[in-house]
């Protein structure tokens, strides 16, 4: 049971990767091509903290990790740009990517990721299954690019959790429900329950741009 649980979830990861990266190819006849696919149910509210009715799939559009994994099942920067871990393995220190902004052109910094993180330290419990969530003592924003989190003992898998699709990632603080924004590659244009779901391409991504201009899944 628990190995078809984890199968059903790495499934659903690789699925929100392949389309958050624009990884397939556009027709070359077409700039802005709509793709289209089928999923059983609409993507929810899209909560980045949100777990059921929000699709995983959507929150790996939308938002994004600090590290993330690669097709070779490394960690790579993505938010942060490096780190650091201090001596007794309780402090990881991480730089900001600069000139990064929400889907709405707001910034992204250390100031919103630390809303994100005290958001889901504020709602423990609900987030316990994560290690990390409780291992997490509290967050430091000490300048624009800087996000320190300080743990109660030492972690190793920090990383590992981080690059999870929830419920670490980042929305802009000031998102309203059911209106998310993110600093991903994808925008939840509109929702029609029981119909479909489009997303349009983030024109102010900062990252490579999506092969496909809008994805259809219905």
């Amino acid at each position: 049971m628990e190995q078809s649980r984890m199968k059903k979830q790495l499934a659903l990861w690789m699925t929100g990767v392949c389309l958050s990266m624009g990884l397939i190819a556009a027709h070359a006849a077409d700039p802005a091509p709509t793709l289209t696919y089928s999923w059983p149910t609409n993507a929810g509210p899209l909560d980045p903290r949100g777990y059921s009715p929000n699709q995983m799939y959507a929150q790996a559009m939308v938002y994004e990790p600090l590290v993330r994994y690669t097709d070779k099942g490394t960690l790579e920067p993505w938010l942060a740009t490096q780190w650091t871990v201090s001596p007794d393995g309780k402090t990881y220190t991480f730089t900001l990517r600069d000139a990064v902004t929400f889907s709405d052109g707001s910034p992204f910094n250390a100031s919103a990721a630390k809303a994100s993180l005290d958001a889901v330290l504020a709602n423990s419990k609900r987030h316990q299954w994560m290690e990390l969530v409780s291992t997490l003592e509290g967050v430091e924003a000490p300048d624009e690019h800087t996000l320190v989190l300080k743990l109660k003992h030492p972690y190793y898998p920090t990383l590992m959790e981080l690059a999870q699709v929830r419920p670490l990632r980042f929305g802009a603080p000031h998102a309203k429900p059911g209106a998310p924004v993110g600093t991903g590659p994808w925008i939840l244009a509109q929702t029609r329950r029981g119909e479909y779901d489009r997303f349009e391409r983030n024109e102010r991504y900062w990252g490579a741009r999506p092969a496909y201009g809008s994805v259809l899944v219905k």
